[in-house]
């Protein structure tokens, strides 16, 4: 990180009582101060739940020159652009207010009754996936499409089995403006696109996951020894 930013951030961190007053939990998730560089990032801080593999991140980034926050669940990470802003004082207003109801909903599935694009889909009616196991391949079945996870830019995690010790997925997406699903693993947290799911329709994707879920899951595996 290149040294004018380096004091920018110094200088901001000095004076606001602001990481001095973070609450030490907030609904499950555990404080994590962090306050140090990373390439082109500064991190500022965390709140984590490692027993539901979720995190919510907190950094300047250097490249855009912006305040930004990151959530992960399980393996998966994307930016909350709520909180995005190039102005420190509001970026630490943002999270005054928005924070606490960012991190309890990272607990919950999404609201899809309040999104009726998805609420026509009606996944919790398909009865595929209440067939599948809990464990399969060495994975853990992590989401299900009774309570899937809205990310960004109209997608949602509908499926995704993952094996937290070796970094390695497979999810499976559903996307409201080009109605199609479509499939991603995750070999050491590395993303790989997989075409082996792409389909239009719940018949059938639920054809190409009985095909191809189990061979995909032991690939994932074997690559990613």
């Amino acid at each position: 990180m290149k040294t004018k930013f380096k004091e920018r951030i110094d200088a901001e961190i000095s004076a606001t009582k602001f990481f001095d007053e973070l609450p030490a939990e907030i609904g499950g998730y555990n404080l994590k101060k962090i306050l140090s560089e990373d390439g082109d990032k500064f991190f500022y801080f965390s709140y984590e739940n490692e027993k539901i593999h979720r995190t919510f991140t907190t950094y300047f980034h250097e490249e855009t020159s912006e305040y930004k926050v990151r959530v992960k669940i399980g393996l998966t990470e994307f930016c909350l652009t709520k909180f995005f802003t190039n102005k420190f004082e509001k970026f630490t207003e943002i999270l005054k207010n928005e924070m606490q109801t960012a991190i309890e909903n990272l607990s919950a599935p999404a609201n899809i009754e309040t999104d009726l694009l998805i609420a026509e889909k009606n996944f919790g009616a398909w009865e595929y996936p209440k067939t599948l196991p809990e464990n399969l391949e060495g994975f853990e079945l992590f989401i299900t499409p009774e309570k899937p996870v809205k990310i960004t830019n109209g997608s949602y995690i509908i499926l995704n089995y993952s094996n937290f010790e070796i970094n390695g997925d497979l999810t499976i997406y559903y996307n409201v403006y080009t109605d199609n699903f479509s499939g991603e693993s995750k070999i050491n947290l590395v993303p790989n696109v997989s075409y082996l799911f792409d389909a239009d329709n719940l018949k059938d994707l639920e054809s190409k996951l009985q095909k191809n879920l189990s061979a995909e899951l032991i690939n994932i595996k074997k690559f990613s020894e």
